[in-house]
């Protein structure tokens, strides 16, 4: 496995040979050329990125796959897929296993008690996380939607179906069709033994962890089709959901009762729930923050000022948020990287990554401006972020 861009560091696994023939470097280089150029003039309409620099590149690899599933952190390892494979890199950059897919994944691959699930719309499966070996594997009657992993059990969409599976050894243990056409796209979540489900059919559903029974289930589709990226505070008081328009909503998992709803006057894409806090970028100009208890807004950051200048605006967010070590990262279309302050919503970092980018950042739990990222060429990179001085935006 050779280290691209980073000298001296030491090689280790096998690997293929480079894909990067000479006239994929001439045109990633013209690529990144126009990247650099529209940092800093400005794409579609919006402004230069203001005080942007380089990150540095602590390592560059050349993964198995063309189009990588953002990744993941666990385990000391970094955690990835695609078209091809599933893959374990060290936090070092070496290759610690790869074991090729029946079926491409879609998802960002999953890694609790010891496995990996890696899910496609055409299949998923569950490896050994230590070396890779694939423990087992399944196929959808309809088409897989993203997984969810709790207390052993792997839940996820089957077409208008949610399936449970035992995570040890794939064994089923239960199926619950929803209402009407829905189709079952996004991940349910979890709180106790109790599984959240908003499928687009209108309807929040908890279900028995165990059994998939119907606890209850609250009809809104007034308010909402699908609910997007549940997820619950770290207390399970909140249940945190986004509308299938401009709305936020907290939830009560005990029956559903809306605690609070937010409007951000525009879809908004995807949030995080982080330490207490919801963090989401709306189309309207804004990075906000949230208390996710009672739906109090935290701060907002502007990113966009429509109709002037630009001159400190931001391209179109291309990633979900992501939380590390005092910052909240930010990734938009002309491959920048915003590091925003998460008390104030200050914007401390900004880096042009060194290369076309894929929608995903993955920040490093322990090394404060250290993220993964990847390239719309399969390479995969840790970099180091550098702060600001003085910021390059401050909260509004």
């Amino acid at each position: 496995m050779r280290l691209i861009g980073t000298p001296g560091v030491g090689e280790g696994g096998a690997r293929r040979p480079s894909r990067l023939g000479r006239r994929a470097v001439a045109r990633g280089a013209a690529i990144l050329g126009v990247l650099a150029a529209t940092a800093i003039a400005g794409i579609a309409g919006f402004g230069p990125v203001a005080a942007a620099s380089a990150p540095e590149v602590v390592w560059r690899v050349i993964s198995d796959n063309a189009t990588l599933v953002p990744a993941t952190l666990a385990r000391d390892h970094v955690y990835t897929a695609g078209e091809t494979a599933a893959e374990a890199w060290t936090r070092d950059g070496a290759l610690a296993w790869r074991t090729p897919l029946a079926a491409p994944a879609h998802f960002r691959p999953r890694v609790a008690d010891g496995r990996l699930v890696a899910v496609g719309r055409d299949g998923l499966a569950v490896l050994d996380a230590s070396d890779g070996a694939v423990l087992w594997a399944a196929t959808p009657r309809a088409a897989f939607g993203a997984p969810f992993v709790h207390d052993g059990r792997l839940v996820l969409g089957d077409g208008s179906d949610v399936v449970a599976f035992a995570l040890a050894d794939g064994r089923p243990l239960w199926r619950y069709t929803v209402s009407g056409a829905a189709k079952v796209h996004y991940a349910p979540t979890a709180i106790g033994d109790t599984v959240y489900l908003g499928a687009g059919d209108g309807l929040l559903t908890a279900l028995d962890a165990a059994t998939g029974a119907v606890r209850w289930t609250v009809d809104r589709g007034d308010l909402w089709q699908y609910l997007r990226q549940l997820a619950p505070t770290a207390d399970g008081r909140v249940l945190v959901a986004g509308g299938y328009k401009d709305e936020l909503f907290g939830l009560d998992p005990a029956d559903g009762r809306i605690l609070w709803r937010h409007r951000a006057g525009n879809f908004i894409n995807s949030q995080l729930v982080h330490d207490g806090r919801v963090f989401f970028w709306s189309p309207t100009g804004w990075m906000v923050a949230l208390d996710a208890r009672s739906g109090r807004r935290l701060w907002r950051t502007r990113t966009h000022r429509f109709g002037h200048d630009g001159a400190a605006d931001w391209s179109m967010v291309l990633a979900a948020p992501r939380a590390g070590p005092a910052r909240l990262w930010v990734l938009d279309m002309a491959a920048v990287l915003h590091g925003l302050d998460l008390e104030d919503g200050a914007e401390v970092a900004t880096v042009v990554l060194p290369f076309p980018a894929r929608p995903f950042v993955t920040p490093l739990a322990d090394r404060a401006g250290d993220v993964i990222v990847g390239s719309l060429g399969g390479e995969l990179a840790r970099l180091r972020v550098p702060d600001l001085a003085p910021a390059a935006s401050a909260a509004r």
